[in-house]
């Protein structure tokens, strides 16, 4: 705890906003990765539902789907409520459920921001600290006490040092779990779309 401490106090005052950016995207990357599965976007009955899509009883679809609360059984009931009505090209009713599982995409992209920001600012702040160490060190050339200069040239020598590495480290993390989530996500939404045309396909 000493040495975080003595390592947050030798990199100046922006070392202030990066702590605030690092306990911000730290927050979200735990999120994500406790919120971000395929499971939290599909209803836990799909299957069946599929296969009560696949026999014909779309009666049972539509009771299950009013019961379950969850985007996806909606759209199924929307799609199912417009094919029944004698709208039936395919084409058609796949527009009608992507754009009601559209909502996903705010979901599933959650917070993201943060972290794109976090990568980007992080570095301009340590970059920032950098300016403000190197400031102190030529500051130090025109004291001409020694031992004065010497401790304000180690002090602006440390806060270049821990400024630049510390934007870095608070940076990279958030670009790595930025571009792992954006995957994630990526994928989750062609799960989605799958299942979406898989379940417009089995209409009969």
């Amino acid at each position: 705890m000493e040495f975080l401490l003595n390592w947050f106090e030798k990199g100046g005052i922006v070392m202030y906003p990066l702590l605030l950016l690092s306990i911000l995207s730290w927050y979200v990357i735990i999120e994500r990765a406790v919120n971000l599965r395929v499971k939290s976007f599909l209803p836990h009955n799909l299957n069946e539902l599929k296969m009560l899509i696949q026999k014909g009883d779309y009666e049972s679809v539509l009771k299950i789907s009013s019961v379950v609360e969850h985007p996806f059984a909606k759209a199924i009931s929307i799609v199912l409520d417009e094919y029944l009505k004698g709208r039936k090209e395919k084409g058609y009713l796949m527009q009608l459920m992507e754009g009601e599982l559209s909502s996903f995409v705010p979901k599933v992209e959650k917070n993201l921001p943060v972290l794109s920001t976090t990568a980007s600012v992080a570095p301009l702040l340590g970059l920032l600290g950098t300016i403000t160490g190197l400031i102190k060190v030529f500051q130090a050339y025109s004291i001409t006490i020694q031992e004065e200069a010497i401790s304000l040239l180690a002090k602006g020598i440390s806060e270049v040092l821990v400024a630049a590495a510390t934007g870095l480290g608070v940076a990279i993390p958030a670009l790595v779990a930025y571009w792992i989530y954006k995957t994630v996500g990526n994928r989750i939404l062609d799960k989605i779309s799958e299942e979406a045309r898989e379940i417009i396909n089995s209409l009969e």
